[in-house]
């Protein structure tokens, strides 16, 4: 069996429920699926803002600093988790309105991370809603450069298996195609136009190091998929 054609249940992280979640909302049922599952859009995580740059007019933006404390506030279905998270220059307000006793207990006080989120103001406090969190030292390929972002439903999300979780399925599927998967060009049609291996546009557009190598990965693919459609139709119009 090919490796692209193996099941999903196989692939690690994936467990019965995410089998099943992937194959009912997104028709994903083998690694090939998951593979051709590819990011809609990149956002830029190349660069640190200082808190007290911070300004409601901005996007997404990406802070380093370390959470001094926590606090509640609120009432039954106002209720909600305040984390104070401070840099060299000031202090912003990381607020979650649910999920407040996991997140107390499995982020550490006095640690760096890494957050990301859109900045917002209320009652001329900085806050961010429901932010992305990460150790300095851990997984990088949401912390910095290009991170993907891929669909995922509604029930998906519910469930955990957002955009990010996604994204590390396929991060564990990446290593198992080296070597298993044959270049379908020739070696003188990828050198004429410069192209990636296609095992190299695979991984480089799910984890691009660069905007260059996005940029090539994706012309790659997409002329792959001209050529083979051109040699399609040419082979129908031979046979009439």
């Amino acid at each position: 069996m090919h490796i692209l054609d193996t099941p999903i249940d196989f692939l690690k992280g994936v467990g019965p429920l995410r089998s099943d979640l992937l194959k009912k909302e997104l028709r994903i049922f083998t690694y090939g699926d998951l593979l051709m599952h590819y990011p809609f859009r990149y956002i830029d995580r190349s660069k640190i803002h200082s808190i007290a740059e911070l300004r409601e007019s901005m996007p997404n933006i990406q802070l380093k600093g370390k959470i001094i404390k926590f606090e509640e506030k609120g009432q039954k279905r106002a209720k909600r988790l305040i984390a104070h998270f401070q840099d060299e220059t000031g202090i912003v307000e990381l607020v979650w309105f649910k999920g407040a006793r996991w997140i107390r207990s499995s982020i550490k006080l006095h640690t760096e991370y890494i957050v990301f989120g859109k900045p917002s103001a209320f009652k001329g406090t900085f806050n961010i809603i429901h932010p992305e969190m990460d150790m300095q030292e851990e997984n990088q390929q949401f912390t910095a450069g290009l991170q993907p972002v891929y669909h995922a439903t509604e029930l998906l999300n519910a469930k955990g298996l957002s955009s990010r979780a996604i994204g590390k399925l396929i991060k564990a599927l990446l290593p198992l195609l080296k070597n298993q998967l044959e270049e379908t060009l020739s070696a003188s049609l990828v050198d004429k136009l410069n192209l990636p291996t296609r095992v190299q546009a695979l991984v480089d557009v799910h984890q691009p190091k660069d905007a260059k190598s996005l940029v090539r990965a994706q012309k790659r693919l997409k002329f792959e998929e001209f050529f083979f459609l051109q040699l399609h139709l040419l082979k129908l119009k031979l046979t009439r």
